[in-house]
């Protein structure tokens, strides 16, 4: 569930209408880690009763991206700024 959930929040990265995942900038193994350190928590409290695929724990994560906490929003920020 962690994999998926780190892909989903690197997808938050992607703006709507971007290219192809292969074109898009690779975020370091660090960042990476950063992330799921700092997200998965809010991924399992905000979205618990979410099935994962078809992006619903992104459109989840979206729709609740005022209620995310200061520590994933630092770490999708470190992300976006890698990129």
């Amino acid at each position: 569930m962690i994999r998926i959930a780190t892909l989903m929040m690197i997808a938050l990265l992607i703006p709507a209408g971007a290219a192809p995942a292969q074109d898009q900038p690779r975020v370091s193994p660090e960042v990476l880690k950063q992330i799921r350190a700092a997200c998965s928590a809010d991924i399992k409290k905000l979205c618990a009763g979410v099935q994962p695929g078809g992006g619903r724990i992104l459109q989840c994560m979206r729709s609740h991206q005022t209620e995310i906490s200061t520590d994933c929003q630092t770490a999708l920020a470190n992300a976006k700024a890698q990129q």
